[in-house]
């Protein structure tokens, strides 16, 4: 995994990246969606309880993920925040092939504060992102008060472009109530725009994953019917965006341009001149190799196998299987 992190345009303002690798092993997933997380905070701070575990749950997804942490306190006057989001949605999507990422299946996750943001670049940004995801936000425009700033009404501004979304909240949230979903909700009801809504009778406010882990170590801040929220969310996101392709019975066959240790075994082993090598170094391979092993490079093989070949064979092994030509039918 590569960790990217980049300054943007305002003060104090950085955008994280989390990138998953990509591998031979996984060809259906040289493109991924990604998601942008922006915590909440009241616009005064950027909970870690809201950013790098909300990343790491959608990585161990397959997602590549990103975190915003955006203006605060007296630097928060709208819209400089938006226009943090706006930068950030800009960067994910010009560097979209660079970072293995599809271009348009990129969501915005929010939570409370950041949640007003997510909407409002959803609904007033001039990069919208694909999907939208909204935990306990602050929608209306009357959550000014606890705000060092202003902030519009967001549910005012959805339209017809605003991207489908998916929205929890607590019947019992008393900082921000359940009321600001609802007038989301309503509002992309009028527009015709399709979303999941899941209103959890218990729980407090600014759960995040409603697990241990986010939980401060405070009982009330783990709620276990809330933290389904997340894989009701990427369940979701499987619907709109789709899932990872696995519709083949086989694996193409892959084009060698140079024998050597990186190979799989089955591409060597169909060349008599490679398969004599391999047998003479390595007999306990048998004449039939298991086929599970066909499809791993050798060199992997002979790293599960132990000792069997010390560093200097191994060398030895990969300078012979570079010296046979490659013969392309």
């Amino acid at each position: 995994m590569k960790v990217l992190s980049y300054d943007l345009s305002n003060t104090n303002v950085t955008l994280t990246g989390y990138l998953l690798d990509s591998s031979p092993e996984m060809p259906n997933m040289k493109q991924r969606p990604a998601v942008l997380i922006l915590p909440g905070g009241g616009y005064r701070a950027c909970s870690d309880r809201e950013a790098e575990p909300i990343a790491m749950a959608f990585l161990a997804e397959g997602y590549q993920a990103f975190i915003l942490r955006y203006s605060l306190n007296q630097d928060a006057a709208f819209p400089q925040p938006l226009n943090d989001a706006e930068e950030a949605m800009k960067l994910i999507r010009t560097h979209s092939a660079e970072w293995d990422i599809h271009p348009q299946k990129i969501a915005v996750c929010g939570f409370s504060a950041g949640g007003h943001l997510a909407a409002a670049l959803s609904t007033m940004g001039s990069d919208r992102p694909d999907a939208l995801i909204l935990g306990y936000p602050c929608i209306l425009e009357e959550m000014s008060a606890i705000f060092p700033n202003p902030v519009p009404g967001v549910d005012q501004k959805v339209d017809h472009l605003t991207p489908p979304t998916f929205i929890f909240h607590t019947f019992d949230d008393k900082l921000v109530p359940v009321s600001n979903s609802l007038a989301f909700a309503d509002a992309l009801t009028r527009q015709n725009v399709p979303f999941e809504m899941h209103i959890f009778p218990t729980g407090t406010h600014g759960l995040s994953l409603a697990r241990p882990q986010t939980s401060m170590g405070l009982i009330s801040m783990v709620e276990p019917s809330v933290a389904q929220w997340f894989s009701l969310c990427t369940n979701w996101m499987t619907r709109v965006f789709g899932e990872f392709a696995a519709d083949l019975e086989h694996l193409p066959e892959e084009e060698v341009l140079e024998y050597s240790l990186d190979v799989k075994l089955g591409a060597l082993w169909k060349n008599d001149s490679c398969k004599m090598l391999i047998l003479a170094a390595m007999p306990e391979i048998g004449e039939e190799p298991h086929p599970d092993a066909m499809g791993v490079p050798l060199g992997v093989i002979i790293e599960y196998a132990g000792d069997v070949l010390n560093e200097e064979k191994k060398m030895q092994l990969n300078d012979s299987l570079r010296q046979i030509p490659v013969i392309h039918s």
